[in-house]
């Protein structure tokens, strides 16, 4: 059965037309090489990350735009993933070039190669910024510990409420007998004597845990050593 052109149904497009300006938009580096190991393509956010206008790269090899002690890892990074060699992503940390700011800037670089018809054309690289990970991480560590600072301090808040709570209740008996002219009970001094070894112990606890938090994280030795002046050198 034959069906009318206008009945039949229309090709659909492989992408959607917004597609060029989402990776234009991209928070990574995109870029596209060819066989030669030159840029064909790169998003915009090569402005931001190497100060340098997509149009001005195009054309350029790739080692133009990287510091030169890492000339040699990229080229073989290309290569290495233009001829498919295992693994099939080549993923490696390398130092561009800003221009704008005449510094090396580290990034993640993942590279796939970039196929028609088994022919390869060349690879597609995405860079990640390195620097702005760490920041991340470094953000999201100091919110962990914020966060288990809180709550230490709410835990150690409850232990010694508690015995805080029995010390003023006592009090007031031992007040009011006080007043009365009546005995102390002696269940009220075990009482009150239990209630400040708790608190006791909580603060040992607290000494203990910023001691240890302070080596750890700033010192990295015992606070009893510094005393002692700056750790000796290694003879090894």
């Amino acid at each position: 059965m034959c069906v009318a052109d206008d009945e039949r149904e229309a090709p659909r497009e492989t992408r959607p037309r917004w597609f060029p300006e989402a990776v234009n938009q991209a928070a990574d580096l995109v870029f596209l090489t060819d066989e030669r190991d030159r840029f064909v393509y790169v998003n915009r956010r090569a402005i931001d990350l190497l100060g340098a206008a997509p149009a001005r790269l195009v054309g350029e090899p790739v080692p133009a735009a990287v510091a030169p002690e890492n000339h040699a890892l990229i080229l073989d990074a290309l290569r290495a993933a233009r001829l498919g060699d295992p693994p099939p992503t080549q993923v490696i940390e390398c130092l561009f070039l800003a221009k704008h700011l005449e510094e090396r800037v580290p990034l993640e670089v993942t590279l796939r190669p970039v196929t028609s018809r088994r022919h390869v054309l060349g690879c597609i690289g995405v860079g990640r910024s390195l620097s702005q990970r760490r920041e991340s991480v470094a953000q999201r560590v100091a919110s962990e510990r914020v966060a288990a600072i809180g709550e230490l301090a709410n835990e150690a808040a409850d232990r010694i409420n508690n015995p805080l709570a029995v010390l003023a209740t006592h009090l007031s008996l031992i007040e009011r007998a006080a007043a009365e002219g009546r005995p102390v009970e002696a269940e009220s001094i075990e009482q009150m004597r239990n209630s400040i070894a708790r608190i006791a112990e909580v603060t040992q606890d607290l000494a203990t845990i910023a001691d240890t938090s302070i080596q750890k994280l700033v010192l990295g030795r015992p606070i009893a050593d510094l005393a002692g002046g700056p750790p000796a050198p290694s003879d090894v």
